[in-house]
């Protein structure tokens, strides 16, 4: 998997206003067929976040993540370089 594979694959299961949950993005991940252990997900979830792509909330225990318009742009301009 190359640098900014799993950065286009995460931002990808995000439309514009809709939140998904930790347990939601390991799933639709392995989906894809993907094999990260459920850490390497967190961890890639929190370094999106902390680089403003994604917006994290926590309720009810766990996180929950939704696009930013920095990620939705940074989407954007990954699709096209590849």
């Amino acid at each position: 998997m190359d640098y900014n594979e799993l950065k286009i694959r995460v931002l990808s299961l995000f439309e514009a206003s809709a939140e998904l949950d930790s347990q939601r993005v390991r799933n639709l991940l392995s989906g894809t067929k993907i094999e990260l252990s459920d850490k390497a997900v967190e961890m890639a979830l929190l370094r999106y976040s902390r680089q403003g792509l994604l917006a994290r909330t926590r309720r009810s225990g766990r996180f929950h993540y939704r696009m930013t318009e920095k990620g939705l742009a940074r989407r954007i301009w990954l699709s096209k370089t590849r």
